[in-house]
């Protein structure tokens, strides 16, 4: 099959520019993507073609030209897409999972990341519309043929923030309240209020009884969560934050500002889930962006917190690096503990210890801000960590007035997640048609078509916009 469109590139001065593009292939042969009569990229056989219908601009879309992937490229990644043709009728719609890896494609062969269950983490993986792989502010995508997933029974409107409802969803699951806390989600505008929304159907699905706060300094912002399914919406106009220091278990920080991380720091009681950020350093740890990418938590040095991992992993930790401040400790004797320089911790992940396993430390232990950033990123000239993903990352050192850390040695920790099950935020909607309506009605607040995704990021960019869609003819 062979398709030719235009398409608007997004470039690195934050500008778009309108591109000639073809795809020639098929699902079963694999793919040659051309731009402007020049290949762009190969892909080989498991994506399937599939005609855009909506896509949202999101975080990631605005900022994409701080992130460390190629560019130009057709962006947009929380995509409605269907069928070119129709079945009895009937156009089959999907929604897309945006991580491209072995196990999306269908393929047989497999890394270790996709085997040991967190395949997207693959440093093998392409994304869509974020790196590389053509996104859905396009005509057309082609879509590694397991993250398309058909879905019945949803409106478009509701579908198209599948997306980011399945990440909002990934932080209720990975920091879920227990019965009786007051949670609070600081920043409720384009994630935060899915946060909320997240969390009234998980509640509702549970049959957990806590209570939903809502922070914002915006009118518009504290009615939308109150329709969304917060029990109050506190306007920090009005309420100082002092007022309110400790009084959440957990708070869910989608502000992506240093104020907002440091006003969770003093609201929360017991956890602080970070969902965005926006690369700045904070109390003196400058790869907070980077702990949401690989999903890690930060956690006080305990025995109990050696056992930690996700509650759906079924694994056990075994290898820890313990970092050159910290000294020598004693652990279990079950853990294999490895000491030693940063880049002599990098070459023993290359070592036969590590070999048909992820090629990381389950555990890591620090003892300063200065090492926890190591432990994330080691070296500058890649990108991976030396702590598996959604493992933890242990705090044992001195807090010397640093309030992060303060916060650490106090007992309460830090978690982070990124992408979510998109079946299980499926389910979770079909059995919630509360929230389902209440998405429909009050997420989308501006639609364009693609020839005026520059306007579309404009107004995305104003406050007073909730979520801005591209919809295709």
């Amino acid at each position: 099959m062979k398709i030719r469109f235009a398409a608007m590139d997004y470039r690195s001065d934050d500008s778009f520019e309108s591109a000639d593009y073809q795809f020639e292939g098929s699902l079963e042969t694999g793919w040659k993507i051309s731009r402007n009569g020049k290949e762009y990229l190969h892909l080989g056989p498991g994506y399937k073609l599939l005609k855009s219908k909506l896509c949202g601009v999101c975080s990631t879309d605005l900022s994409r030209r701080f992130l460390p992937f190629p560019l130009p490229q057709v962006i947009g990644h929380e995509v409605i897409a269907e069928d070119l043709e129709t079945t009895d009728g009937i156009k089959k719609k999907y929604v897309v999972e945006i991580n491209d890896t072995f196990e999306a494609r269908g393929d047989q062969l497999m890394d270790e990341f996709c085997e040991e269950g967190i395949h997207t983490h693959s440093p093998e993986r392409k994304v869509l519309g974020i790196d590389r792989l053509p996104g859905g502010f396009g005509p057309y995508i082609l879509a590694p043929q397991n993250a398309a997933i058909p879905f019945t029974n949803l409106p478009d409107k509701t579908a198209v923030l599948i997306e980011p409802f399945a990440a909002s969803l990934q932080a209720v699951i990975a920091s879920p309240p227990k019965k009786g806390d007051n949670v609070a989600v600081l920043g409720p505008r384009r994630l935060g209020s899915l946060v909320i929304a997240a969390l009234a159907a998980y509640r509702a699905s549970s049959k957990i009884d806590f209570k939903i706060s809502a922070l914002a300094r915006h009118d518009h912002l504290l009615s939308l969560s109150l329709n969304l399914g917060a029990d109050e919406a506190i306007d920090l106009r009005k309420t100082s934050l002092e007022s309110l220091a400790n009084r959440f278990a957990i708070v869910y920080d989608t502000t992506s500002t240093t104020s907002g991380f440091e006003s969770a720091i003093r609201l929360s009681n017991r956890e602080l889930h970070l969902k965005t950020t926006n690369g700045q350093e904070v109390f003196g740890v400058k790869k907070l962006t980077e702990l949401v990418v690989d999903e890690l938590s930060l956690l006080q040095f305990s025995d109990e917190n050696l056992t930690f991992h996700w509650e759906k992993e079924n694994r056990a930790n075994q290898t820890v690096y313990v970092a050159p401040s910290v000294g020598k400790i004693s652990l279990p004797s079950h853990f294999k503990v490895y000491y030693g320089s940063i880049e002599e911790a990098e070459k023993i992940l290359t070592s036969p210890n590590f070999k048909g396993h992820v090629p990381r430390f389950d555990l890591g232990i620090a003892g300063t801000a200065e090492e926890i950033d190591l432990l994330i990123r080691p070296n500058f000239h890649h990108e991976n960590s030396l702590i598996r993903p959604r493992s933890a990352i242990l705090f044992k050192g001195e807090s010397k007035k640093n309030s992060l850390l303060e916060f650490l040695n106090s007992g309460k920790s830090i978690r982070t997640s990124r992408c979510g099950d998109f079946y299980l935020a499926i389910q979770l909607l079909q059995e919630n048609a509360k929230v389902t309506e209440a998405l429909e009605k009050n997420m989308i607040t501006h639609s364009y078509s693609p020839e005026n995704l520059s306007q579309a990021f404009k107004t995305a960019h104003s406050p007073k916009a909730i979520k801005v869609v591209i919809t295709h003819a």
